[in-house]
């Protein structure tokens, strides 16, 4: 029911969150600092708490409005979104210029997507590292390796779940706009792309 609708609200997600992550570094110095005050940083880890639903039937048991604002507060901007054959509810939370959005259908989240957030750590990941991160690896196994993403995106339809997370801060690079893209499919590494590494 949700496969068309939910694929495509995870491509406007996943191009969004590339648009705005792409040029990070295009921002005034001022809207950089404050992308990477380390008061924002529990913005970013309560993203991680909110679950996308693993039903891919009646997409149950996904992170709840209520559950969201317990997590995040009030949200911003409320929108219904078509997808398919139903409608989708659309949240928007913005703190420093960072901004979560989540769709929920039936009061379940079925995509979440966070942009516009850089961690502010030391360069440690390498193009050597990179070039280890192997296909068909989980999501769970890169985070291990290279650290939470500082943007990311995550749907699911009735055929697939998708991820796209992207690192632009942590990186070993002289580039002003290296970073590095890894989209999964079900969970497990599909294609990667990386920007200027060292």
């Amino acid at each position: 029911m949700l496969q068309a609708g939910a694929a495509g609200i995870c491509c406007f997600l996943l191009l969004g969150c590339q648009a705005k992550e792409s040029h990070p570094k295009t921002a005034k110095p001022s809207e950089q600092m404050a992308l990477m005050k380390m008061e924002n940083v529990d913005f970013r880890l309560n993203f991680n708490k909110i679950k996308v639903s693993e039903d891919r039937t009646a997409f149950t048991g996904g992170t709840s409005l209520e559950e969201l604002k317990k997590l995040l507060g009030e949200p911003v901007k409320h929108e219904q979104k078509p997808a398919g054959e139903v409608t989708l509810d659309s949240y928007t939370w913005e703190r420093d210029g960072a901004a979560i959005v989540v769709h929920l259908y039936q009061n379940s989240t079925v995509a979440r997507s966070i942009t516009n957030f850089s961690f502010k750590r030391k360069a440690k990941i390498s193009q050597s590292d990179f070039q280890k991160l192997q296909t068909r690896t989980s999501y769970k196994q890169v985070i291990e390796q290279l650290g939470e993403p500082d943007v990311l995106s995550q749907s699911v339809s009735s055929d697939k779940s998708e991820i796209q997370a992207v690192w632009t801060s942590g990186l070993q690079t002289e580039s002003e706009s290296a970073d590095i893209t890894l989209y999964f499919e079900n969970d497990l590494l599909k294609n990667k792309f990386q920007n200027g590494l060292n």
